[in-house]
């Protein structure tokens, strides 16, 4: 099998970056081979509460024209876990569902980011947040499923000097192709302050998965990479249209990684954009 056609190309920035000691802005940057987007949130540093968040639309060669959507649904809702239903309520009026998409990416990056915020918070140290966190999180990943094998506390990972002015950086790309048998492949890459992941999918020309690897590069436990096991269970599925709550029964839910599974959501809806774009 070999590639005989670049179909497609998207590519996500996320950011978390401190403005001052009371706001923090979060953002995430999108382009792909139709559309240029940006989503952007100010958000109160000590309750995660969004103050402000627009949608920047960029045009492309042809009429360059950039625009501005302030989301006044968003203002008052917490930018945080658990915060989904306001998140949908406050972005009824984005019919896009790649636009809608960028807000979400922007709440994972600020809950990353929470790390180095843990004083904030309410917690008196990093030991202490990350004792928590285990306690909060616990069955949610491979990682927080099982503490009694992991050998390496967040708090060990991350170290004793945390971050005080940008506070986590993501970039994620999807690349998709057309082989010589006129199936498809989607590569996906997600590098973060945090972790590495990538995922290599290969389609039959009927969509179905006949190939799935996915590889933990960077993670803060040896625990994590046996998640990539999980990619096997993809093999003879039918990826488009699938909701990401089968994609993550099947890639091990509460024993899978998180991070796997959205690089590899982003991959089922790289190929439904693909299929979809007319």
């Amino acid at each position: 099998m070999k590639l005989v056609e670049f179909l497609m190309q998207r590519i996500w920035h996320s950011s978390v970056v401190r403005e001052n000691e009371q706001y923090l802005i979060a953002k995430t940057s999108y382009l792909d081979s139709l559309m240029e987007r940006m989503a952007v949130m100010r958000v109160k540093a000590a309750n995660l509460e969004i103050e402000e968040a627009w949608l920047e639309r960029l045009g492309r060669p042809g009429d360059m024209a950039e625009s501005r959507e302030y989301i006044e649904g968003l203002k008052g809702v917490e930018a945080y876990l658990g915060s989904s239903s306001g998140l949908r309520a406050g972005l009824q009026g984005i019919k896009d569902e790649v636009e809608r998409s960028l807000f979400n990416d922007t709440v994972i990056a600020i809950v990353q980011a929470e790390t180095f915020l843990f004083r904030e918070r309410g917690y008196s140290d990093a030991v202490t947040y990350s004792q928590a966190w285990e306690k909060f999180y616990a069955g949610s990943c491979r990682y927080y499923s099982n503490l009694d094998r992991v050998k390496t506390t967040w708090g060990g990972y991350i170290g004793n000097s945390g971050r005080e002015i940008t506070l986590f950086d993501r970039g994620k790309s999807q690349q998709m192709y057309r082989d010589d048998k006129g199936g498809y492949i989607i590569n996906g890459s997600l590098i973060d302050s945090f972790h590495q992941v990538s995922t290599h999918l290969e389609m039959d020309k009927d969509i179905q998965v006949i190939t799935a690897y996915g590889q933990l590069l960077r993670v803060p436990d040896a625990v994590c990479r046996e998640s990539g096991q999980q990619m096997e269970n993809l093999k003879g599925q039918l990826l488009s249209g699938m909701p990401k709550r089968e994609l993550a029964r099947l890639l091990g839910a509460g024993q899978g990684c998180v991070h796997l599974i959205d690089l590899t959501y982003d991959s089922v809806k790289t190929l439904e954009l693909y299929l979809n774009q007319g």
